[in-house]
């Protein structure tokens, strides 16, 4: 097995195993846990058209039996020892984790193998999943707050495997064949295709001998590396209506590839204006204006392109008004920096943020799991402090001035009919 160059902090460790399964992990003494993450690199933007949502679909059928497991043991394996077990699907990953004490490190590698290496894919349970996962479609559209992102991916990158949603369409859910199950699980469930990502207390020999063990993964032909078309970001305009009383706005613009330069400064942007109670947008709309109950903003970056979002409930009536505020705030950022007091704040919060949840071994095996994906190399977190220290006032203005321009401006409301009348624009 090929072990990567040593890294200065003793804490950390990587390996390549023989097959190719990739292991991270960084010891804590001080805790009795273990977080454990398999992160396989598909997701959404892997599937076509017509296998739109079989990532989703796969990652809940591993839990239905494996050749070692029926779905009872398998939910009581890590629960019956006080751990847990769970997993999840992304636009551009899936994610198996299970945290336990640093015990029970065996027996949880022993099941995470078992849901990616070994999943029988029961006919009957398929037919069972499906009506599960379209009762989570239905919760989803029940929800505007979360069914509005999916319309908002869906307008910006229409046709386009990033626009599609996660958890696919119902055409898709209701005729996926076992035998497009199997033949997807097979290209993508491969060992070069796998991050192991561990934080707690572990003893990194012992890891890599359990890791060895347990993901040795049948002889398989190599596989060509990922690739998918560049997403081409497109500023549209939609309005969907519902029955729903409130209106919901997301607003948004063409953001941030995770290598980009300007990414930390697009974090501090994003908190700035809606990270939080004490947030520019916050204060404005709804404590100062009470135009809305729930306002928020994001930055969310992707392997190739990225997004910068502004959110908003709120009555119909208050939209305009809503809208003024938005665009007062948006063109003083792009007119003049921040002040330094004012950075400095945002500074403080995200940092502070960053550094209390590092002390939880589930943010820092997912941070391993992700940096080695994104950037193939450990990040500890002093590094990502000082390149939050290292953002100026100067920098921020730059950036909207770059963001915040017409032609990449994206909007879409999901509200009752009557809120149709006004089209809402920062321009």
């Amino acid at each position: 097995m090929k072990k990567s160059a040593a890294a200065p902090e003793s804490h950390y460790h990587k390996v390549v195993l023989d097959n190719g399964v990739t292991v991270v992990a960084e010891r804590h003494p001080h805790v009795r846990s273990v977080s454990i993450g398999v992160w396989v690199k598909t997701g959404s933007v892997q599937e076509s058209a017509s296998t739109n949502g079989i990532s989703h679909f796969i990652e809940h059928m591993v839990f239905k039996g494996t050749e070692k497991r029926s779905p009872l043991e398998i939910a009581t394996v890590l629960e019956s020892l006080g751990g847990d077990l769970n997993a999840f699907t992304d636009r551009e990953l899936t994610c198996f984790h299970a945290t336990a004490l640093s015990e029970h490190l065996e027996q949880a590698l022993d099941v995470l193998s078992d849901l990616v290496l070994r999943p029988l894919f029961p006919r009957g349970q398929i037919d069972r999943e499906r009506k599960v996962v379209l009762q989570e479609m239905s919760m989803v559209e029940d929800s505007p707050d979360e069914w509005i992102g999916d319309l908002f991916f869906a307008t910006v990158w229409k046709n386009q495997p990033l626009g599609r949603p996660i958890i696919g369409t119902r055409k898709n859910i209701q005729s996926l064949s076992r035998a497009q199950i199997l033949s997807f699980f097979k290209e993508y469930y491969r060992p070069e295709n796998i991050v192991i990502s561990v934080a707690g207390d572990v003893d990194f020999a012992e890891l890599t001998e359990k890791c060895a063990k347990y993901f040795s993964f049948p002889a398989q032909q190599k596989m060509l590396p990922l690739q998918r078309p560049k997403s081409i970001y497109k500023g549209r305009h939609r309005n969907v209506s519902n029955d729903s009383e409130q209106l919901h706005l997301l607003l948004g613009f063409e953001g941030l590839a995770f290598n980009d330069p300007y990414r930390f400064d697009g974090l501090i942007l994003s908190f700035f204006l809606g990270g939080g109670m004490s947030s520019r947008l916050f204060q404005e709309i709804r404590e100062v204006a009470a135009l809305a109950y729930s306002v928020d903003c994001d930055c969310v970056p992707f392997m190739d392109t990225g997004l910068f979002t502004f959110s908003v409930g709120m009555a119909p009536k208050s939209l305009k008004e809503c809208m003024k505020i938005l665009t007062r705030e948006v063109e003083n950022l792009k007119k003049q920096p921040l002040t330094e007091k004012d950075l400095g704040i945002v500074k403080g919060q995200l940092k502070g943020t960053i550094l209390l949840s590092s002390d939880q071994m589930e943010v820092r095996q997912e941070s391993l799991g992700r940096n080695e994906l994104v950037f193939g190399r450990y990040i500890p977190v002093e590094e990502v402090i000082g390149e939050i220290e290292r953002v100026t006032p100067e920098r921020i203005q730059a950036l909207a001035q770059r963001l915040f321009v017409p032609e990449k401006e994206a909007v879409v409301t999901l509200g009752p009919e009557r809120s149709k009348v006004y089209r809402p624009s920062l321009f």
